[in-house]
């Protein structure tokens, strides 16, 4: 979820924050190797405790560890790359899990790409207000359609998460016991979630059609803006510093 501030990070161009994730997230793609990973992922680290939100950043990584836990282990048992002392080697029907170092380097790698990709991304949305955001893409000429289209998605994660959390307050008021078993044992919890979500989504998207017959949205062809967000010298040194980063990948050993 956007967190309000007036930092530098704040105040820059949401397209110059939008072309730093894409490149920052190539940068983490382009290569396996922990040690420049981990170096881009200090550098979202800095940049969030620049801007006052590392707290909440590192609160939003709780939404990984599920992932983060499965990746660890399928990937240090079945890497790609082979090589090392072996500690641990066996065959299981079809499968052949191998525990090597180079296996568990590999694992770790991968596990810092999803924290780094996913860092950079949570940094963007709690930096970046929706309108905002859709504004800078008119303003770099995309289509008005598309433009709402990415603003919009972006939008729906965090008001998807304040429905759930309004949702999951609500049965617990009425004494529904949400965590007192799994979702597996439980298919009454998910039912009570589900439902309540899915007329919430459909409602606000009725509230959104509405919203834009409104505004005549799709009546012109180039809808007039009455906010601008120019491109200055922070914003191009921070895609400077993004670009840098794939070379940097790349080099690094």
């Amino acid at each position: 979820m956007f967190v309000p501030g007036d930092s530098p990070l704040h105040r820059l161009n949401p397209a110059a924050k939008a072309a730093a994730l894409v490149l920052l997230s190539a940068a983490v793609l382009v290569t396996a190797r922990p040690v420049p990973i981990f170096c881009i992922l200090l550098l979202t680290l800095a940049a969030a405790t620049l801007s006052g939100i590392v707290m909440p950043l590192l609160r939003s990584f709780r939404l990984l560890i599920p992932l983060l836990v499965f990746i660890l282990i399928i990937d240090a048992f079945f890497p790609r790359i082979a090589g090392g002392p072996v500690w641990f080697s066996a065959d299981i029907w079809i499968f052949h899990p191998t525990l090597s170092a180079a296996g568990v380097l590999f694992s770790l790698a991968m596990g810092l790409r999803l924290l780094a990709v996913g860092g950079a991304s949570f940094l963007f949305i709690m930096t970046t207000r929706y309108a905002d955001f859709v504004r800078s893409l008119r303003a770099l000429g995309l289509p008005a359609t598309l433009s709402f289209s990415l603003g919009y998605a972006l939008r729906s994660v965090s008001a998807l998460t304040e429905d759930i959390g309004n949702i999951t307050d609500a049965q617990r008021s009425r004494a529904f016991s949400i965590d007192r078993n799994t979702l597996l044992k439980n298919r009454h919890t998910i039912l009570a979630l589900f439902i309540p979500a899915t007329v919430s989504v459909l409602s606000r998207a009725r509230q959104v059609a509405d919203a834009m017959q409104c505004r005549g949205f799709g009546c012109t062809d180039r809808p007039t803006c009455y906010r601008r967000h120019p491109f200055d010298a922070a914003d191009t040194l921070l895609v400077l510093v993004a670009a840098l980063c794939i070379p940097f990948a790349l080099l690094c050993p």
